[in-house]
């Protein structure tokens, strides 16, 4: 070896970077600790953004929580008012239509082993033991159980996942108690949610299932949780690229301090170690590129040349290998975005940046790239670098999303009615065409417009406004076009308000319609008994109008039905909440006057719930859609169960009630309901016209070939002649003397338009100031002959 190869060995040892061995492991310490302090930064974000999505995750299950507690809520006043007021188990069921079945605890435990229903009762029963209202089935079924102290415990059951909202895309909801899970949603999460640790809300991955996110909340319940799952991959594309963000902070400086230290370190610059250096670095950036989709690229714009990274080729579907043009690149651009991008690298050394997203067609298809760069400095404003991106991801999403707005629009759109949105500090957001048609508001709406300046500008378009009886958030507005629209404001959990209009010009036409038939038929009867001489002619006007006024009547039954099913929905919400502070579940409310109050708010709203309920029987059977259920069944026990009902009643007006009732009565074909029904109407009647120590004798026994059901009382009578018209609907006899006797008078309507369903009939027996006896004669029909096939005609028959 000779003294000059000795030298650079010499040289050669100690040296970092090719640089000495201080000032080598200077740099090297400070490119390491740039290097840290950047993956710590990395680190904390990463730990930042996972804190915000389990947050929004617990608010998210937080939200599913007081779902499932509404529901609950709302099922157990539902099966605890309808048991208390006697109502059927398919009463019950009506009204809850996302219940599978209501039973009796007693008898769902009575159940085969291994059943659906026993299953049920063995989770009621331990919900019991532990105080609890909810509980969760292995089958996976929701388990509701009231326990009222007073009556029977009772519970419901359905399937968890028919209580859960639809979730949204890409999660899972579900219900949990222990180690029992029900849910639904993407099914691909099932088996990670269902193995997943619920004490508190976390990101997890078990024997080796994708990494997820779950939080729960706690039902009202206690032992019950709502909980939602959801993807959380390690790493995401944004978690790619704040690493190629990061690797490029990093590399930036450390090749910058690297250079300029071996510049005086040598004392000059190597053109061919600068290359290696510069070709070096450009490779790592370009391995740290392909992994986030991203490539770079440099172009002159006054030379037209174009270099492209490997990556960036691959994007645009160009050979970067090859000498290319501005016009090859353009040439990959999809046609109808063509002059867009030209436009914008024409005006690109003017404005000094370029920035443009484009579609292009690949080998893999189409792609969508995101164009960004800038003047290389001293090279010349012509001169851009930057980088390449793929976007397609985003792009589809943001495709997608304005899909679905626009499907939302069309949908709006395609709304017969009026509808407006309005932020939360009630500006104007969006309106279809029916709504500014309808109150002439073509030249006025715009977006941001207040709710109050509208409000104004529409009452020219209005003749009149009708508050609702029934919400302070709806009103009844009568165009000067002559259309009625039922105008409904909600305000979500958003603070998003909603106007909605709904035209119920025919349902307004019809009631008027129905009056003026009425006055007709009046003033046709009394031109009848005015003037005998034409009596065929107005006998035959009275035919027409019979017919015009029965048609009425049908609409004014179904009118009357479904009001009253609107005006049952807000009751037992009414009656649950007074039956809640009449009971102090809550504790004391403070002076004995509010607890009185409420227990007159619950009689008047259980008396009203009775009367609404008359009133759909009484539209049922005018309707011809009363229908009774006749099975062999002993007369005594739907009369007896009738009686218990009004015992407390008769109790607390001092007056006897007796029960009367031989050992030895034959059974008949009979709708027990309908029995108990008619019994409980007589008996609430005879409890009515009954002073105080008076005495109420129900009594049964055989008449030849007919069950006599009999109500005496020693009230205060009828009069001869208003017997016959008792049994008329909405007909009630007055007295002069105040009797608190209050009721629509479909009670005695009812009991005789069920007998004769039944093929019966009723007779009213009375004396004023003696008392009355009303008595139901059912036939004895042969043991399990049924009833159904031959009642409903008599029914209409009666109606008619």
């Amino acid at each position: 070896m000779t003294q000059a190869e000795q030298g650079r060995t010499g040289q050669g040892q100690g040296r970092i970077f090719g640089l000495p061995g201080r000032l080598g492991l200077v740099i090297a310490a400070l490119v390491a600790l740039e290097g840290g302090a950047l993956a710590l930064k990395a680190y904390d974000e990463k730990r930042t953004s996972e804190r915000h999505t389990l947050a929004s995750l617990q608010r998210e299950a937080a939200a599913l929580a007081e779902h499932v507690n509404g529901r609950a809520e709302r099922a157990v006043s539902v099966v605890g008012l309808g048991q208390k007021a006697g109502a059927g188990r398919g009463l019950v069921d009506d009204s809850l239509p996302d219940t599978e079945m209501v039973l009796s605890l007693r008898d769902a435990a009575q159940s085969p082993q291994g059943s659906r229903i026993r299953a049920a009762a063995d989770t009621a029963m331990s919900s019991l033991a532990s105080r609890e209202s909810l509980g969760l089935t292995r089958d996976g079924d929701l388990v509701l159980v009231t326990s009222h102290d007073a009556l029977p415990k009772q519970l419901a059951f359905t399937d968890a996942a028919s209580w859960l909202p639809a979730p949204r895309d890409g999660r899972r909801y579900m219900l949990a108690q222990g180690d029992i899970r029900a849910g639904s949603g993407d099914r691909q999460l099932a088996e990670p949610a269902r193995t997943a640790s619920l004490d508190r809300p976390r990101i997890q991955s078990v024997d080796g299932l994708p990494r997820t996110a779950t939080a729960c909340a706690p039902l009202a319940s206690g032992a019950l949780q709502a909980c939602v799952t959801r993807p959380a991959p390690m790493f995401k594309r944004s978690d790619l690229l704040h690493f190629l963000s990061y690797g490029l902070l990093l590399a930036a400086p450390a090749l910058a301090i690297l250079g300029l230290a071996r510049m005086v370190a040598r004392g000059e610059t190597r053109n061919d170690g600068q290359a290696a250096r510069m070709r070096s670095a450009e490779a790592q950036l370009d391995l740290v590129m392909t992994g986030a989709r991203a490539g770079s690229f440099r172009w002159n714009t006054q030379t037209d040349t174009v270099r492209l990274s490997p990556m960036a080729g691959e994007l645009l579907g160009l050979d970067a290998d090859a000498e290319l043009t501005g016009q090859a690149l353009l040439a990959s651009v999809h046609p109808r975005e063509h002059e867009r991008v030209a436009n914008a690298v024409a005006t690109a050394p003017e404005k000094g940046w370029l920035h443009v997203d484009f579609a292009t067609e690949t080998s893999q298809g189409r792609q969508f790239v995101e164009l960004r760069a800038s003047p290389n400095g001293e090279a010349g404003p012509d001169d851009f670098s930057g980088i390449i991106m793929d976007v397609t991801e985003q792009k589809i999403a943001d495709l997608r999303l304005r899909a679905a707005e626009r499907r939302l629009r069309n949908a709006i759109e395609g709304f017969s009615g009026p509808f407006a949105l309005w932020d939360k500090r009630r500006r104007l957001l969006y309106w279809n065409r029916a709504f500014a048609r309808d109150f002439r508001l073509e030249e006025t709406l715009r977006p941001g417009i207040g709710h109050e300046t509208v409000g104004i500008a529409r009452a020219d378009a209005i003749r009149r406004e009708v508050p609702s009886l029934e919400e302070s958030d709806t009103c009844f507005l009568e165009l000067h076009n002559g259309c009625w629209l039922k105008l409904v404001e909600r305000t979500t959990n958003e603070d998003v308000t909603i106007t909605l209009g709904l035209d119920v010009t025919n349902d307004v036409r019809n009631e008027e319609q129905l009056k003026r038939q009425k006055a007709k038929l009046k003033q046709l009867v009394f031109d009848l008994e005015q003037s005998e001489g034409h009596a065929a002619e107005l006998a035959k006007k009275y035919d027409e109008e019979r017919a015009r006024a029965e048609h009425a009547a049908h609409t004014k039954s179904a009118f009357l039905a479904n009001m009253s099913h609107e005006l049952r929905t807000p009751l037992n919400a009414i009656n649950g909440f007074s039956e809640i502070l009449s009971n102090e579940l809550y504790g004391p409310l403070g002076d004995a006057r509010y607890k009185g109050y409420a227990d007159d708010i619950l009689t008047s709203g259980q008396h009203l719930l009775d009367l609404i309920n008359d009133i759909l029987d009484m539209a049922k059977i005018e309707a011809g859609k009363m229908t009774i259920a006749c099975a062999e069944i002993d007369p005594v026990d739907p009369v007896d169960a009738a009686v218990r009902m009004v015992r407390h009643k008769a109790e607390e007006k001092e007056i006897r009630l007796v029960l009367k009732a031989p050992q030895d009565l034959p059974r008949i074909d009979a709708d027990h309901r309908a029995i108990r029904q008619m019994v409980l109407n007589l008996v609430s009647n005879a409890l009515k016209f009954t002073d105080k120590g008076g005495h109420v004798v129900v009594s049964l026994d055989q008449v030849g070939r007919e069950m006599r059901i009999a109500v005496t009382d020693d009230g205060i009578g009828i009069p001869k002649e208003h017997i016959p018209r008792l049994a008329q609907p909405f007909e009630q006899v007055a007295d002069t003397r105040d009797r608190n006797t209050d009721g629509t008078g479909l009670g005695l309507a009812l009991t005789k338009s069920f007998a004769e369903m039944h093929g019966g009939r009723i007779s009213i027996a009375s004396q004023p100031e003696k008392g009355t006896r009303v008595s139901i004669y059912l036939p004895l029909a042969a043991a399990g002959s049924g009833c159904n096939d031959q009642t409903q005609p008599a029914a209409r028959k009666n109606v008619a």
